[in-house]
């Protein structure tokens, strides 16, 4: 895959906005109804990167977001998250991975068990997030997890046709593999104990992977028919003299 103009443009922009979205007051951050009372969207860009411009580019987009968080750990006030990231394996490996895995996701796409494994992932997801948010309520987390999952699941199997399914499976791939690779490593280093790389993988990631398949395939169809758009478009024809 080579490096063209348009390439290295695109990974310029969606590196730029990975930088904006951490330095934003919310740090990257957005509100969601769950558990951990937030998800993060600064994995976003290498996601879209490696959808549009392949996986050298999503890694491209990947190492800035790796480059970014390993500068502002220096800074941390948080002991443990300074320790973690100033760590360049826990830093860059993850982040680098996202594109990757997001494009050849994205590739894979195309294939029948798609929809089907989107549904049950989000029914998953929705039914764990209503379970623990209603872990006080005994007698209403069975049926309400039960029904929450099943309607999730049946959604997205009903929307997720092929210009959806794609990019929410890439969403979904580029953030299991930031997620899972950050706690990984950071366990596998010693600076979290597995029990609690897991609980907050559960906590945090599983929202995150909603957030990402809704907002990477509102993304993708947008850019989608604007560059429909445009190559519809007929050619300006130069006269000469």
């Amino acid at each position: 895959m080579r490096l063209t103009v348009r390439r290295i443009a695109i990974v310029g922009m969606l590196g730029s906005l990975t930088i904006a979205l951490g330095l934003a007051p919310v740090g990257g951050f957005i509100p969601v109804p769950t558990p951990a009372g937030s998800a993060t969207t600064m994995h976003l860009p290498a996601i879209l990167a490696g959808i549009l411009e392949g996986p050298l580019a999503g890694a491209g987009v990947g190492f800035i977001f790796g480059a970014f968080s390993f500068w502002r750990a220096q800074f941390s006030a948080n002991p443990v998250a300074r320790l973690m990231f100033t760590d360049p394996l826990v830093a860059f490996v993850p982040r680098i991975l996202i594109g990757v895995a997001a494009a050849y996701a994205f590739r894979l796409a195309g294939a029948r068990w798609t929809r089907p494994l989107l549904a049950v992932a989000v029914a998953g997801i929705v039914a764990h997030s209503a379970y623990v948010s209603l872990a006080a309520h005994p007698a209403l987390v069975a049926a309400v997890a039960a029904a929450a999952g099943a309607a999730a699941g049946y959604a997205t199997h009903r929307v997720a046709r092929h210009q959806y399914a794609a990019p929410m499976l890439a969403a979904m791939a580029g953030t299991l593999t930031n997620t899972v690779g950050v706690l990984g490593l950071v366990a596998w280093r010693g600076y979290l104990p597995p029990q609690a790389a897991v609980a907050v993988g559960m906590l945090h990631g599983l929202p995150e992977i909603l957030v990402a398949m809704i907002l990477v395939a509102a993304v993708h169809r947008a850019v989608a028919r604007s560059l429909a758009r445009q190559s519809s478009r007929p050619a300006l024809e130069v006269k000469h003299p």
